[in-house]
């Protein structure tokens, strides 16, 4: 027989149950607006990409009428330009002075890592595109949720390709000068030494 339940029971068993997780209850009616700080590159080599972060995301938030769960959204973005002292930069003001409630970004691995410990600190979530691998494997960051793969996770498989189906026995690689290309190369070679082949040289 199927039960039916009021929005106050609802509300009620909600608020239980976050008590119980040690969680803050949801707010109904939170006057408060959510202050999203978006850590993106407009400027430099990388900014086409950063650019289409920042339109992709204001127009996430204009089809919901920047409101999330009943609550307006003030959307907040710094331009990071695209190097890891400009990223900590931004990252500081968007905390510090404009008070965000979370950051979304950064856009680069080299920039995630670079504003990682700060912004643990400092307890505020961060939702990223960035690949850094790190920030889940060798120096987790409890306040991070990674929204893409991480830069050695395609690595894997074709190493494992390269080496068990293409027998290949010793290889050159040739990567990115910064964090994500080093972590790529990383994974490559993590996977093809284990499966018996050699990695000579890196470029």
């Amino acid at each position: 027989m199927p039960t039916t339940l009021s929005r106050r029971s609802l509300v009620a068993s909600a608020a239980g149950v976050a008590i119980a997780a040690r969680l803050p209850a949801p707010a109904i009616a939170e006057a408060n607006p959510v202050r999203v700080g978006l850590l993106t590159i407009k400027t430099g080599p990388l900014a086409p990409a950063g650019i289409q972060m920042e339109q992709g995301t204001v127009l996430f938030f204009k089809d919901r009428d920047y409101k999330i769960a009943g609550r307006v959204v003030e959307l907040l973005v710094a331009d990071t330009g695209g190097n890891p002292a400009g990223a900590k930069t931004k990252a500081q003001e968007l905390i510090e002075r404009d008070n965000v409630d979370l950051i979304f970004g950064p856009l680069a691995a080299f920039e995630l890592l670079a504003i990682s410990s700060y912004v643990a600190g400092k307890k505020v979530p961060i939702l990223s595109l960035a690949a850094a691998e790190d920030m889940t494997q060798r120096k987790p960051n409890p306040y991070f949720v990674r929204a893409s793969a991480t830069s050695a996770q395609a690595m894997h498989p074709l190493a494992d390709f390269a080496a068990k189906e293409l027998k290949y026995k010793t290889v050159i690689t040739v990567s990115d000068d910064f964090a994500f290309g080093y972590e790529q190369m990383g994974g490559f070679q993590r996977v093809f030494e284990d499966d018996g082949g050699r990695v000579v040289k890196k470029l």
